[in-house]
């Protein structure tokens, strides 16, 4: 059995597609899949991980992974996948993201990065460019809301993609190293550092460059604002390639998180998808044959063409993705890669933090009213698991 995610109609044929080539490789295995929202599928995943008997699933590198090898919810790949993994050519770092105690528990597919999406005519028609540095970046603000366009949305619902803001900022602003103590629940919210993205972010948001209407929806919901030119930019994975229409897919534009210090290393968030072997599963055999049928066919390349990523196996011949050689060059070029908060951080200090952001995102924007509510919930949390 295969559990999956889906976000959009490519990335569910892809997968009916590469399950059907299997099953006519190997006619012997009967093959059961399901398909599942993503917002759900997080939800539920470690229950279904306690009772269901799926033998091959969809999974995010990261803290998440780790959480679940350490309570011994999941299988590692053995000697013989991980082998297969070298042997093909996928990236060091992917294989080694996923490395718990010395064993790989995650068969990776792809990567990508975040950043800032934007409609490549409206910037052509103001004379803009992307913005590299932060000052830019509120050039670039009141340019658009100059033009009677709002400069900002983000569609944090679900809580993640106001999540990227602070990641970026507090890596902008603080480093690699404060970033992933204070998500190890290491290091206080009331920090003065902390309050300093606080204070950078809700500068932006009481100059009014975010448009509020989207404040609570989807991310899905925001993106008729940028392609009708409502909206100027949005912080998202360059996934959400996948989702533009085909009549402007063309259209859209990709830049990185502009830097706010100068010489500042350029930290950029990276997540890694993989997928990964739930200890009640029953066929070790035949999702073992799975797997290597992924590494050996290529199947891995219709996946993170459908979802617009790049697969973690390398490939040369690779098409660029919609949003152009931009991603990869900021990719490549980072000097460090996070894999984003909810994957960085550890388990229960994610949905504290979300709040502590939903409340931060209504007016007046306070931030001490979002600190002390993280804060408080930090020092509630029991010490912190150790990492093998």
């Amino acid at each position: 059995m295969i559990d999956y995610v889906i976000s959009n109609s490519s990335q569910r044929a892809a997968w009916l597609g590469i399950i059907d080539q299997f099953a006519a490789a190997y006619p012997d295995i009967q093959v059961e899949h399901h398909g599942y929202p993503q917002e759900a599928y997080k939800r539920d995943f470690i229950a279904r991980l306690q009772t269901s008997r799926a033998d091959v699933v969809f999974w995010y590198a990261g803290e998440p992974l780790r959480d679940a090898a350490r309570n011994r919810l999941l299988s590692p790949l053995g000697r013989d996948l991980s082998a297969l993994l070298k042997k093909k050519k996928f990236s060091p770092s992917s294989i080694e993201g996923t490395r718990v105690g010395g064993e790989v528990y995650g068969f990776p597919l792809y990567q990508y990065v975040w950043g800032f999406v934007y409609h490549k005519p409206l910037f052509a028609r103001l004379g803009l460019r992307p913005p590299a540095n932060w000052s830019e970046f509120l050039q670039t603000c009141e340019r658009l809301r100059a033009e009677d366009v709002t400069p900002l949305a983000v569609g944090a619902k679900s809580g993640w993609p106001a999540a990227g803001w602070f990641d970026y900022l507090n890596l902008r602003i603080n480093g690699i190293e404060f970033h992933r103590k204070l998500l190890r629940g290491e290091a206080s919210f009331g920090d003065a550092r902390v309050r300093q993205v606080f204070d950078v972010w809700g500068g932006l948001l009481r100059k009014g460059y975010f448009l509020q209407a989207t404040m609570d929806q989807e991310m899905e919901r925001v993106l008729p604002y940028l392609y009708r030119d409502h909206v100027g930019m949005m912080l998202m994975g360059s996934f959400i390639a996948a989702r533009f229409p085909v009549a402007v897919a063309g259209e859209m534009g990709f830049f990185a998180f502009p830097a706010y210090t100068p010489g500042a290393p350029a930290y950029e968030e990276a997540p890694l998808d993989v997928l990964v072997l739930p200890a009640r599963g029953l066929n070790v055999r035949a999702r073992q044959r799975f797997l290597a049928f992924l590494a050996e066919s290529g199947a891995l390349r219709q996946i993170a063409d459908a979802d617009q990523t790049f697969s973690a196996q390398a490939d040369s011949a690779a098409p660029p993705t919609l949003l152009g050689e931009t991603t990869s060059e900021i990719l490549a070029g980072a000097a460090g890669h996070t894999a984003f908060f909810d994957r960085d951080a550890r388990p229960d200090l994610v949905a504290p933090v979300y709040e502590g952001l939903r409340q931060f995102l209504v007016p007046p924007h306070d931030a001490d009213q979002a600190i002390r509510h993280i804060e408080s919930a930090r020092q509630k949390l029991p010490a912190p698991a150790l990492r093998p």
